[in-house]
């Protein structure tokens, strides 16, 4: 290892890390893995599910086993749709417990680099040297609240992702702030908790259809089903990955914005629709906090105004993601990396512009699309990166030992 105390040090715990984790230990790489298991998805609402497919939401191993439709099946647990976040918790566990039982609970504080390598600052106060970092850390640190919210009280305004439980708002007013899943689950699931909620959406509300699985082939062949909904575009997300990562940065920014953008699923809408006010195509025109409330002043597509007085708003407003917002990421090394909008501009590899430092997950997504937003983004990406640090590894050996004529061949490494 040369100067370096461990080859890859892999932050986060999730679906990315685990499954990276998992293929560098398999292939024979000295890694360590930091986070807590399945944290962000452990810090979920209670009684919400998941808007994906079971077949598209396994963390991907080398073998294509310990899926999450086998869970299910062995406990009895619905396989497809809709699956509780709180099984697919349950199946992370167990999958990172059999499967990476050497994940370190514990956070890192502090990367930066350091004689070709990076210093990598655990919070337990071990500083260890580590030949590259991989960042699979998720939407953690990129939430959104909406500027005109930022003079409110921390008290008074909050993120969907700030919740794990909607009862402490039974009985209060509550204003629910987006149209996507995240807004709609936690529209109704205040509404089930006894609050007093409504929902205000700056476009259209709108809801996917149940997917059918016997299709005529046809039908089929026009909108081939794929692990990210119907359609031939997202056939090619799924089955050319790579091939977004070729095309103009603009265009990969415009089109991972506007696709597959918020939709409430199918399974949720009799829990949204008629149970509490929704004001769709709408927008919030002033905000002030007065006597513990927020007084919003709304204007609706007819032209009408309403003015609410609520006594908490959550915002279902989605995710930025923002490099310098990447808090264990040390000033001067979050300066060296190229952007695309605010995130890492990234290389085919998932390597940033800083050598040995990668990004993958929701982080990569204006570099590779839209299916990096989704655990079924997880299978290329960490294939790639694992293969990537293998090879960048056999060529600094052959670098380091000096050619020597030899009839034996020379070893090769299978991925």
């Amino acid at each position: 290892m040369d100067q370096f105390s461990v080859d890859t040090v892999v932050i986060g715990a999730g679906p990315y890390a685990l499954s990276l984790g998992y293929r560098l230990g398999q292939l024979g790489v000295e890694r360590r893995v930091f986070g807590v298991p399945m944290q962000v998805w452990r810090d979920m609402p209670r009684g919400m599910f998941l808007k994906s497919f079971g077949f598209a939401t396994s963390i991907p191993t080398l073998q294509g086993d310990h899926t999450l439709p086998e869970y299910c099946r062995a406990r009895g647990l619905e396989e497809l749709e809709p699956i509780a976040i709180d099984t697919f918790v349950q199946y992370g566990m167990s999958f990172q417990q059999r499967l990476v039982p050497d994940v370190e609970p514990v956070r890192v504080a502090n990367v930066r680099r350091q004689s070709g390598g990076f210093e990598v600052t655990v919070e337990t106060g071990e500083r260890l040297r580590a030949r590259r970092v991989v960042v699979a850390t998720g939407l953690s640190y990129f939430e959104v609240i909406p500027d005109m919210f930022a003079g409110l009280p921390a008290g008074i305004v909050s993120h969907t992702a700030h919740h794990q439980d909607f009862a402490p708002f039974a009985g209060l007013d509550v204003t629910v702030v987006g149209a996507g899943q995240s807004a709609l689950q936690a529209a109704a699931l205040l509404n089930e908790s006894g609050a007093n909620v409504r929902l205000i959406a700056r476009g259209q509300v709108l809801w996917n259809t149940r997917a059918p699985l016997d299709r005529p082939w046809m039908d089929r062949l026009r909108n081939p089903n794929t692990v990210v909904g119907a359609g031939r575009e997202n056939w090619i997300l799924e089955h050319a990955p790579r091939l977004i990562h070729h095309l103009p940065a603009d265009f990969r920014v415009r089109f991972t914005r506007a696709h597959l953008g918020p939709m409430g699923a199918w399974w949720l809408r009799d829990r949204v629709e008629g149970q509490f006010p929704i004001y769709e195509r709408s927008r919030i025109v002033e905000v002030k906090h007065e006597r513990n409330k927020v007084r919003l002043r709304v204007s609706i597509a007819d032209g009408n105004e309403h003015r609410i007085e609520t006594d908490h708003v959550i915002a279902g407003t989605g995710y930025d993601i923002d490099v310098e917002r990447i808090a264990f990421l040390d000033r001067s090394l979050s300066r060296e990396i190229r952007r695309i909008v605010r995130a890492p501009m990234l290389s085919r590899h998932f390597q940033s512009s800083v050598p040995g430092l990668y990004f993958i997950g929701p982080s990569a997504a204006f570099s590779f699309g839209p299916l990096a937003r989704f655990v079924a983004g997880a299978p290329f990406a960490t294939a790639t990166v694992a293969r990537h640090v293998v090879r960048q590894n056999v060529r600094h050996i052959r670098q380091r030992v000096p050619h020597r004529p030899s009839a034996s061949p020379e070893p090769s490494v299978s991925l």
